[in-house]
C-alpha cells in the first residue's frame, strides 16, 4: 500500500548521498586550488626575492590602489607606428635601407 513512498524515500536517500559525496569532492578541490593558489603566491613573492617589509610595502600600495596592477584590458601591443618606434629607437625604413644595399 505504501509501497510507492517507500520508493521515493529510497530515492530521497540516494539523492542525498550523490549530494553529500559531490559537497565531499567540492570541498576537496576547493582546498586543493587554495593550496596551489598559496603556492603560486609564495613561489611569485619568492621570485622577486623582496624582504618581508618590502613585501608589506608592496601589498600596501596596491590595496591602496596606488600600485598598478596590470590586467588584460591594459596588457596590449602599441599599433601606431610612433609608439613602436619610440620603444625600439628607430625606425624601420632604415632596415630597409640597409638591406638594399647589402649583396646576396
Amino acid at each position: 500500500m505504501f509501497e510507492k513512498l517507500d520508493k521515493l524515500r529510497e530515492e530521497v536517500r540516494r539523492c542525498e548521498k550523490r549530494r553529500d559525496e559531490a559537497n565531499e569532492r567540492l570541498k576537496a578541490a576547493q582546498a586543493k586550488l587554495k593550496e596551489a593558489e598559496a603556492s603560486q603566491i609564495l613561489s611569485d613573492v619568492g621570485a622577486l626575492k623582496l624582504s618581508p617589509e618590502e613585501v608589506a610595502k608592496l601589498l600596501q600600495l596596491a590595496a591602496a590602489g596606488q600600485l598598478s596592477v596590470p590586467t588584460a584590458e591594459n596588457k596590449t601591443e602599441p599599433t601606431t607606428t610612433e609608439a613602436k618606434s619610440s620603444i625600439y629607437g628607430d625606425d624601420d625604413s632604415d632596415d630597409k635601407e640597409e638591406s638594399e644595399d647589402e649583396d646576396y
